[in-house]
């Protein structure tokens, strides 16, 4: 009896399964890829060399790999895909589904079916990041002899890598999946659409017409008041290999909320009103400061830029309690003198850098 052993099939003992030899050649080796395949991860339920069954002399036999799935698709993919480079994604691979299956269909017809899904990801401060999915199948009719498995299968594996290649082109510099750092910009908003609304610009200094609000506290020694606060509104877009994190800063004044007698509506009281505003923008300036220092990391940024601005929030009432307690509300002239030339020394310094 002669036993026939095709070429890309090697046979052991009659209940041993047929091994498929994946090939290796130039044809296979991407060039101009951007990424290199760090791990495969077989995900399958049943898991190991095994990838279903095919018909050999007319009989369902178990077909597997050399060695396990994970084995085998990583020495093959990473040698499809061979740079590995710190500028390069490393790329982990999970093989959801992987299988061949036959059945003889008739007298020297053979039908059989593959498929393959797998998911690619990577690991961003060790957190993963799931990038894209791939997933095809084809069903084909053979002849009972001679048939080239390892090219069977090289068509299943080869567009697995380049579908991600594809989407890495595409979607670099579009996807915040793909970027690898945080970029932090600011943004001070100066100008205002709201009538009762005066964004800080160190060009635009408070003028008496600011104030609108009416004396809430009827017997109160104060003689004017103003309300000043601040916040921010943060988005984020990709760009090359960041995101970028815009954080747009207001500094303002509520006029419905701020008021002065009218008696007292002179230079001084002006003076110490505005250094209250003035206050405030030194506190958004430290507050920028402390997110710079700050270990933000794309996956979560906001609870720490959160916290720092509760954090500010806080200094800022701190402050502006220590320079009214200091000044006796603009009262104590010497005192007076002194925080004013302390706190535009540094609203000068802020603006002097930008």
């Amino acid at each position: 009896m002669i036993l026939f052993i095709s070429s890309a099939i090697v046979s052991f003992a009659q209940n041993e399964p047929e091994i498929i030899l994946l090939p290796k050649d130039a044809s296979s080796v991407m060039k101009a890829n951007k990424f290199f395949v760090q791990n495969v991860e077989d995900k399958r339920k049943i898991k190991g060399a095994g990838i279903g069954k095919i018909i050999v002399f007319g009989k369902e036999k178990p077909v597997s790999l050399a060695n396990s799935v994970e084995k085998e698709l990583m020495s093959y993919w990473s040698y499809t895909a061979p740079k590995r480079n710190n500028d390069y994604l490393p790329l982990y691979i999970s093989v959801n589904d992987f299988q061949i299956n036959e059945k003889r269909a008739g007298p020297n017809k053979v039908t059989g079916d593959i498929k393959l899904e797998v998911t690619f990801r990577y690991y961003r401060n060790m957190v993963p990041v799931e990038l894209t999915n791939y997933q095809t199948s084809a069903v084909y009719t053979r002849p009972e002899k001679g048939f080239d498995y390892p090219k069977l299968v090289k068509q299943l594996l080869d567009p697995a890598l380049m579908h991600f290649q594809k989407w890495q082109v595409s979607n670099t510099g579009k996807n915040a999946a793909l970027a690898k750092n945080l970029k932090l910009i600011f943004n001070e908003i100066t100008s205002t659409d709201k009538s009762d609304t005066v964004f800080y610009s160190i060009r635009r200094p408070l003028v008496w017409s600011d104030f609108q609000g009416q004396k809430s506290r009827p017997g109160s020694r104060y003689a004017a008041a103003v309300f000043t606060s601040f916040s921010y509104e943060g988005h984020s877009y990709p760009k090359d290999n960041d995101i970028v994190l815009q954080l747009d800063l207001k500094t303002f004044m509520v006029k419905s909320m701020s008021w002065g007698l009218a008696e007292a509506k002179n230079a001084g009281t002006l003076r110490h009103e505005q250094l209250h505003f003035d206050i405030t923008r030194i506190v958004v300036e430290r507050f920028k400061k402390r997110l710079e220092a700050a270990e933000l990391t794309i996956e979560d940024y906001d609870s720490e830029i959160q916290y720092q601005f509760l954090e500010a929030f806080r200094e800022m009432n701190v402050e502006q309690e220590a320079y009214d307690n200091a000044t006796g509300h603009g009262l104590n002239a010497g005192e007076q003198a002194a925080w004013d030339r302390k706190i535009s020394k540094e609203i000068l310094d802020i603006y002097s850098r930008q």
